[in-house]
């Protein structure tokens, strides 16, 4: 089955504000993202990303070239501004790194606030951030963000590469979403 078809099959019976937990390969990783992020902004009015992979420009062209509109996304651009490339967009705000958790934590809230209609929130690596953060310190965060998710009925998909060197993690932050997806 193709990737797409994948997506379809494995989101088809969740509810609107559902939490998926979804396990890819790295050489997958970019493809499934995109093809997730086209599918939750066909199915949602407005979306948060939160990357830690791909500056914003990279990720507005890819996103225009297969098709998604971009007047509803807002990306939490965690890796321009350490690298001095934070050029000003009115989708994008930027954090200092992937270790200001508070940071990214404040701008989810002010954003879920602010977004009219139904939402998701995206994060295209949770294995990314957990390079940057101590696994307890990301495991919190992470559950302080998908109980605010939860109270404000908002949907969303974490990205995590297959990976055996964190299961305790995993495990943590799996057992708080609605399905843990392989793709």
């Amino acid at each position: 089955m193709n990737p797409l078809g994948k997506i379809e099959e494995e989101f088809s019976d969740l509810p609107q504000e559902y939490i998926v937990y979804l396990e890819t390969s790295a050489e997958n990783s970019f493809e499934i993202s995109t093809l997730i992020v086209k599918y939750l902004s066909e199915k949602n009015d407005k979306g948060i990303i939160v990357s830690a992979n791909r500056p914003y420009t990279n990720l507005l062209s890819v996103y225009q070239q297969n098709n998604i509109d971009t007047s509803k996304m807002l990306i939490l651009d965690c890796l321009s501004k350490s690298q001095h490339a934070d050029t000003p967009n009115e989708n994008v705000v930027f954090i200092d790194n992937l270790s200001a958790l508070t940071d990214i934590s404040l701008s989810i809230d002010e954003k879920m606030r602010k977004l009219e209609g139904k939402k998701f929130i995206f994060f295209d690596s949770l294995t990314t951030m957990l390079i940057h953060n101590q696994p307890y310190t990301l495991a919190r965060f992470i559950h302080n963000i998908l109980t605010k998710m939860r109270l404000k009925c908002v949907g969303g998909v974490i990205v995590s590469l297959y990976d055996n060197s964190h299961r305790e993690i995993r495990a943590e932050i799996a057992q708080l979403c609605d399905k843990v997806v392989k793709i």
